[in-house]
């Protein structure tokens, strides 16, 4: 009789307590949630434009999930992204960066999906000038201690031309 017990007990409890909540973002908030992303946004780019490595990597979840596609096509964690980045900035003198269109999903939990296309414009330490006109980045936002980061993403560009 115990071990029936056991069991309806742990069937019953169980599931609720293992799942995950699926709260999706009410219509009435997707506004407010796009306004707030796309200031999230704003910083990682003004922050680019400054090619300061430590402020740019502010606005990224410094957990072990964080997923970081390079447009070379390579995975990165935290650590490499920054590094990455930081080769990229040292050959610079000059980022201008020209947000073009963004697009969001919502999904549940309260992460959100922001697709972004802009031009970069870029000055070399030699002197020669580049411009990409259509760089894209996927973004994938989570709300953690109050603020959007980013967990997720992934960034392509057409070839730079002089």
């Amino acid at each position: 009789m115990k071990t029936l017990a056991f069991i309806v007990l742990s069937l019953t409890l169980l599931p609720g307590n293992a799942r995950q909540e699926n709260v999706q973002t009410k219509p009435q908030d997707q506004e407010t949630v796009k306004k707030e992303i796309r200031e999230a946004a704003a910083v990682i780019f003004q922050n680019l434009e400054k090619m300061d490595v430590e402020a740019l990597f502010g606005s990224y979840s410094n957990s072990m999930d964080l997923i970081f596609f390079t447009t070379d096509g390579s995975i990165a964690n935290l650590q490499e992204a920054k590094n990455h980045h930081a080769a990229w900035f040292s050959s610079l003198t000059s980022l201008k960066v020209t947000p073009l269109r963004d697009d969001f999903r919502f999904l549940p939990g309260g992460t959100v999906i922001c697709s972004w296309i802009g031009k970069f414009e870029m000055t070399m330490m030699s002197g020669d000038k580049y411009v990409i006109n259509q760089f894209g980045i996927t973004f994938i936002f989570r709300k953690i201690d109050n603020a959007w980061k980013v967990i997720y993403q992934h960034s392509s560009s057409l070839p730079p031309v002089k």
